[in-house]
Parts: C-alpha cells; structure tokens; sequence
C-alpha cells in the first residue's frame, strides 16, 4: 500500500464527517422541536436519546471488530473473505440488536426511572424511548452497512444513506410532531416516530440495493466456518462493545448525578452535548479512518505504514478539533439562545459548551488513536482505560462534589478530567507499539 498522506485521510475522512454530522444534525432537530414544547419536553427526548445511544454504541463496539477484519483482508486483497465478514456482520449483529431491543421494550419505565425523572418528563420520556426502541434495529442495520462499507474505503455510500434518511426522518419528524391540517401533533411522541419510520424506509432500501449487488461489497453466505468466523468477530468487538457498555453506564451515571440539581441543568448538558456533537463527530469520523487505515495496512503487511497512518491521522484530527472549538466557543450564546428560550437553562448550556469547548482537542487524541489500536485488533487496552476513567470521572469525583455540595458546574467538569485521563493513557499506549503484537492475532 502507499504511504497515508494528509490527503487521502481527508479524501477518506470527509464524507464520513459529513454523513456523522447528518446523523447529530437529525438528533439536533429534535432536541430543537422539542425545545419549543418545553424544558420536559427537552429533558424527556434526552433521556430517551441516551437510553437509545447505549443500544448504538452497544453494536458499534462490536462492529469494530466488522472494520478490524473487513478492512485486513481488504488490505490483502482478499475481496471474498472481506464480504462474507461483511455478511456475517449484518446477520450476526441485527439479530443482536434485535434482543436488545426487545429486552429493552420489556423494561421501559424501569429504565427510564434510572433517570430519577418525575411528572411529566418522566410520562414523556417514556413514550419516547418506547417507539424509538420498537424501530431500533432499522437503525443498527444502517450502522452496520455503513461501518463495512468504511472498511473498505467507501465513504460515499454512507453519506448518501444518511442524507436520504435525514431528508425523510425530519420531514416525518416535523408531520408527526407538529402535526398537519386534520392529523394531530403528537409532540416527544410524534418525534420518536418520525425518526424510527425513517430510518425503517432508508434501510430497507438499502438492503434491497445489497441484496441486487449495487453496493461495493457484494452479498455472500455467512453460514460457512459461521463457528469459527463468529468467534473471530466477538472476540475482537466485545472488549470494544463492553467499553461502549461502560462508557454509556458511565454518561448515565453521570446523569443521575444532575437530576439532584433539577430538571434545567439536566436538559441543558443535552443540548450541549448535541450541539457539540457536530463537531464531536468529526472525531469520531477520523477514529473511523484510522480503523480503516491502519486494518487495510496490517493486512498488505506494512506495521510501519499503520504506525504512521494512525500518527498523521491523529495530528490531522487535532487540528480540526482545535480549529472547530474556537469556533463554537464563540458560538456558545447565540446557540444557546437558538435552542430554547428558558433563560435558566440558556445560562447553563453556555457553561456545558465552554467546557466542552476544552475538551475537543483530547478528543481528537482519544478518538482518533483508540480507533487506530481497534483497527489493529488491540481493543482490550481501550476497553481498560474506559473503565478506569469511568470510575474517577464518573462516579468518585461526582460523588466527592456532591458530598462537597458544590455548584453544578464543577459536575460539567469532569467531563473535562475523562478526556484527560484517556487521551493521555491512549496515547501512551500507541507510542509503545505493543499494539503491533495484538494486531498478529487478527492479520491475515
């Protein structure tokens, strides 16, 4: 393979920023809607966004293993073996979604009462989570045809699958909430469904392009060596999905310690972090091309090119992110202000960015480098330093500040000390090249 240039990383990179970007851009237009329903309305669409993102990043830590072994053997120019792991992917982790999903429909009240809501955020939070639970599993499929596509270096089709889904989502998501000439708004309700319809046209769509061959990977039978080849993909993706279990329970640990500050801190780190997401998605995107980079590079046989691939995309991250939290620090008022017009909540949505704003560049590192070491198969590590972070930043230091009875902006900022924590280990870790010896476990 040619060596990774600052070039072909964006060339790769940019089209999945953009179709990420869509994705946040339609959570974004929720939390909007929303915001003209009120603070519950607001507090109950985040709940159910966070209830559903532990389902996603659940599937996306184990399609870490799909870029892991698509991409390898793509690298190696073995075309069959990257599209039946491809293949297998799809049946293997559908299914998975399917049962969480349904584990999920079972428990909604329990899940959301996690949450400590009350009144009427909790009855809305509720309604939310349970249609966009029902149509889940449209949306893991989409995850999964994306994340195999990326493997092997095809960003495009992604990101024409994320503007068709964008397109219809919010068009259902503005009828169904809004309501039009004689049908009735629906409100939170009425979003969850526009999204789940959308998403559920989109893929089947999809699925149907796959199924005729039009997509670049071709369909092939998963059930050959399916033992064995299963086996490969979990045990690569579970260190990956258990860190993204951990790193979800984290969040929601984190935000059962808001709810004791009220119902205004609680919606604003929502739309915080939703704004923020558009630009948070760029670093995963580069952690997405590392993957690639350096799977596509270990399997041509190239340790150095992947060393040096997952290097340049890391510094090309940090630059981007530094660049894009001037930016939005700037922005953090009229954003704000843009959201919702409750003015206690405007106050702490423009503490949330600030922070947040601190946080972008050691995201870039941690994104962008973790994605480079999954790539390479070492999806242990990442997973360790996960739960070692969770547990300072997450519990201890939350727990500490409520002892301490102290202003909820010193809660914001342990969002701060995670990044600081991971980026630094994860770097670290990169630098050794001790990922090098997990990555002959899993090259071809």
């Amino acid at each position: 393979m040619q060596a990774t240039s600052t070039l072909s990383i964006l060339r790769l990179t940019w089209p999945t920023i953009l179709s990420n970007m869509i994705y946040m851009l339609l959570a974004l237009a929720c939390l909007k809607i929303a915001g003209q329903m009120g603070a519950d309305a607001v507090t109950a669409v985040t709940t159910g966004q966070r209830l559903y993102f532990f389902l996603h990043a659940f599937i996306m830590g184990f399609c870490s293993a799909t870029t892991a072994l698509v991409g390898a053997y793509w690298g190696a120019d073995n075309r069959a073996m990257a599209a039946h792991f491809a293949s297998l992917s799809v049946l293997l982790f559908f299914t998975l979604g399917c049962l969480i999903s349904s584990l999920a429909l079972a428990f909604p009240e329990t899940l959301v009462d996690l949450f400590g809501l009350s009144g009427q955020a909790r009855a809305q939070a509720v309604e939310f989570f349970v249609w966009t639970a029902v149509f889940a599993p449209a949306i893991v499929l989409t995850l999964i045809f994306n994340m195999a596509l990326r493997a092997i270096g095809d960003s495009l089709t992604p990101l024409c699958i994320g503007v068709v889904s964008f397109a219809i989502s919010l068009s259902l998501c503005l009828f169904f909430s809004l309501g039009w000439r004689d049908y009735p708004a629906l409100g939170v309700k009425g979003l969850a469904l526009g999204c789940g319809i959308g998403a559920a046209i989109t893929v089947i769509a999809v699925t149907c392009l796959w199924l005729l061959g039009k997509l670049s990977l071709p369909v092939t039978n998963p059930l050959p060596n399916i033992r064995a080849n299963t086996r490969r993909l979990l045990s690569i993706g579970f260190p990956a999905a258990f860190e993204q279990i951990a790193f979800q329970s984290g969040v929601l640990i984190f935000l059962g310690f808001l709810t004791t500050y009220g119902n205004a801190p609680f919606a604003a780190y929502g739309i915080g972090i939703s704004l923020l997401s558009l630009i948070i998605v760029v670093a995963f995107s580069f952690a997405i091309s590392g993957a690639t980079l350096v799977s596509q590079h270990l399997g041509a046989g190239d340790a150095d090119g992947a060393y040096q691939a997952g290097w340049r995309t890391m510094r090309t991250a940090f630059y981007i992110m530094l660049i894009g939290a001037i930016i939005m620090r700037y922005s953090a008022s009229p954003l704000a202000h843009f959201m919702i017009i409750d003015p206690q909540v405007v106050h702490y949505v423009i503490q949330v960015i600030h922070i947040l704003c601190l946080c972008m560049p050691l995201m870039a590192i941690e994104f962008s480098i973790a994605g480079a070491l999954r790539g390479a198969g070492d999806t242990r590590y990442p997973m360790l330093v996960t739960l070692f972070s969770i547990g300072i930043s997450r519990v201890i230091a939350p727990l500490i500040l409520l002892q301490m009875q102290l202003d909820v902006i010193w809660l914001f900022y342990t969002t701060l000390l995670d990044y600081l924590i991971k980026s630094s280990l994860i770097m670290a870790r990169f630098r050794s090249k001790k990922w090098l010896l997990k990555s002959n476990k899993s090259r071809i």
